[in-house]
């Protein structure tokens, strides 16, 4: 049986949605690729730390784009600047006798220069506002995450079977989705996903009357409890004692 998440999880995971509104950035620099990609390198406060935020464009990457924050490590071959991807770390940025080479997932890696003049007119705030932006999209949490193909299949044949049930019982047609991006690879280890989403489809079938217009289900994870109306979307955002509180709280709230 899952452990119940530890509460320095559950700051971790408030501390990540909030972190880059306290990034300062020291200086940045603007790499060129042979065919047009671009590689601006933003180095954080503080400087000692050797912590910066790389962005990548240019490539025919699904990831082009992604403001991602690396953390220089320096070795005797070089340095190679490292970031988080599907759960393990991932060389964005390397370099080798001052020759530098960047690679994005499902790209080719190649080969940049430092490039002065593109430095010069640079903006490190864009490239600051870029990674707030995707921390709260959820585009970096998608990033960094490692797979769980195995739990998240047990996870969504169990929420099939429930969604079943509801639309048989209230003559619905709904579908149900997890956010699995908003579930950490903390999360994800410790917590029965599925029974701190549960809630959200067993009241449902008992208040037949608050569903009737919905046609999706999306269960996600926060830091507290919440409902919200979309459209024909509901969307119910757990926490690690979802299972427990949830059912109460959609009690509360479903009819309103």
């Amino acid at each position: 049986m899952p452990r119940p998440l530890a509460p320095a999880l559950m700051l971790a995971a408030i501390l990540a949605t909030t972190a880059a509104h306290s990034l300062e950035a020291v200086a940045g620099k603007v790499y060129r690729g042979t065919d047009g990609q671009s590689v601006e390198v933003v180095t954080l406060e503080p400087r000692t730390a050797s912590e910066v935020l790389i962005r990548v464009r240019g490539t025919d990457s699904e990831e082009d784009g992604i403001a991602l924050r690396a953390t220089l490590k320096k070795h005797s071959r070089g340095a190679d600047y490292v970031t988080r991807h599907r759960g393990g770390d991932y060389v964005l940025l390397l370099q080798r006798d001052g020759r530098y080479e960047a690679v994005l997932p499902g790209a080719q890696a190649f080969p940049v220069k430092f490039n002065q003049d593109a430095t010069d007119k640079a903006s490190t705030a864009e490239v600051l506002a870029a990674h707030q932006q995707q921390l709260e999209s959820g585009r970096i949490a998608a990033f960094q995450k490692k797979a769980w193909p195995h739990l998240e299949k047990k996870y969504t044949a169990r929420a099939g079977d429930a969604v079943t049930a509801l639309n048989k019982a209230c003559g619905t047609a709904s579908t149900f989705a997890f956010d699995w991006k908003s579930f950490s690879d903390e999360v994800m280890a410790e917590l029965d996903v599925w029974a701190a989403c549960a809630p959200l489809v067993s009241r449902a079938q008992a208040r037949c009357a608050s569903v009737k217009t919905v046609t999706a289900l999306v269960c996600r994870f926060g830091p507290t409890l919440g409902l919200e109306r979309g459209g024909d979307t509901l969307t119910f955002t757990t926490t690690q004692k979802g299972a427990a509180e949830g059912p109460a709280f959609l009690d509360r709230n479903l009819s309103r």
